[in-house]
């Protein structure tokens, strides 16, 4: 064996490095090239310091004048949005994803519209009022300086929207508080005007307290022997007043009737036709409707003249 030869051989056992013949003896390389990495790619797996972003409040507000927030009709349009802050990376760049009970959304980002259902959904029984609850939620994505955006983390807030048929609803406690008044052989003034609010809700109080008179002298001093209650036509108007009596509330609702009664204690008859015009107010808090005032438009009458507002 040459000598050459022996001393690298020697060399190669004690001090595992140094070339012989041309081939490499060393040290295995770390992997990804001496930087530890995320996936092999060479990144720091350790996801850097980063603030979550922050879903400060989300405003659900309809158009039409004086309308409550959080409130909507069926297939009605809504706007909505959010306020959102984050302290590193800049809002437009987060990802908004809006997902609802029911409905539709168009647009993105942090204003979007809101498609309200045309029908109560089956997850409510297909009823109304009904809450629906909308939900946002952000996502962040983000990473180390100059490397790629590999982490993300994400936060989530909701809003409860009132969801109603309101010309339905008035319309149907209209027609209900004038069939039972039509009944003359309910003397219970409370069970018929159940679906009137309180003194203290209604805009003009003075109504509500009128009303119950009406009620009490009618099943007191009229018996009912024929009547009509027409199907009626509400329109929605918050803040405003009905026609022909300008009673004040936030929808109407118009409803053809007419009464054949007798006077109980003079035993005149009396036939009367018209229209009763109801005026109904809407409770935020409690996100229901409330019967408030009752006028009668008598447009006929034989005999005489009933003794209803």
């Amino acid at each position: 064996m040459g000598r050459a030869l022996l001393t690298c051989l020697l060399a190669a056992v004690v001090a595992s490095a140094g070339s012989c013949g041309g081939s490499n003896i060393g040290p295995t390389p770390p992997p990804g090239g001496g930087n530890s990495g995320n996936g092999g790619g060479g990144g720091n797996p350790n996801p850097p310091a980063n603030n979550k972003p922050v879903i400060e409040s989300i405003t659900v507000q309809g158009t039409r004048p004086r309308q409550p927030a959080n409130f909507a009709d069926l297939g009605e349009s809504i706007p909505v949005s959010a306020k959102v802050r984050d302290d590193e990376t800049a809002v437009e760049q987060l990802v908004y994803t809006w997902t609802a009970t029911a409905g539709t959304f168009t647009g993105t980002g942090a204003s979007v519209t809101w498609q309200a259902p045309a029908t109560a959904p089956a997850a409510v029984e297909g009823l109304t009022p009904a809450t629906m609850t909308i939900t946002l939620t952000i996502t962040e994505k983000f990473g180390h300086p100059g490397q790629p955006l590999s982490f993300e983390h994400s936060v989530s807030s909701t809003a409860d929207v009132a969801l109603h048929d309101s010309a339905k609803e008035v319309g149907d406690m209209s027609r209900q508080f004038l069939l039972d008044f039509s009944d003359t052989n309910i003397k219970d003034a409370n069970y018929i005007m159940r679906n009137f609010g309180s003194r203290s809700f209604c805009p003009e109080p003075g109504e509500v307290d009128s009303e119950f008179e009406d009620v009490i002298r009618n099943f007191t001093f009229q018996r009912i022997t024929n009547f009509g209650i027409g199907q009626a036509a509400t329109t929605v108007n918050f803040e405003g007043r009905c026609p022909v009596f300008n009673s004040r509330g936030d929808a109407c609702a118009v409803v053809p009737v007419f009464w054949d009664s007798i006077n109980v204690v003079t035993g005149n008859r009396t036939f009367s036709s018209g229209n009763d015009i109801i005026a109904a107010s809407y409770s935020k808090t409690e996100k229901r409707w409330w019967l408030c005032a009752s006028r009668y438009q008598i447009f006929s009458v034989i005999g005489a003249r009933p003794a209803i507002r």
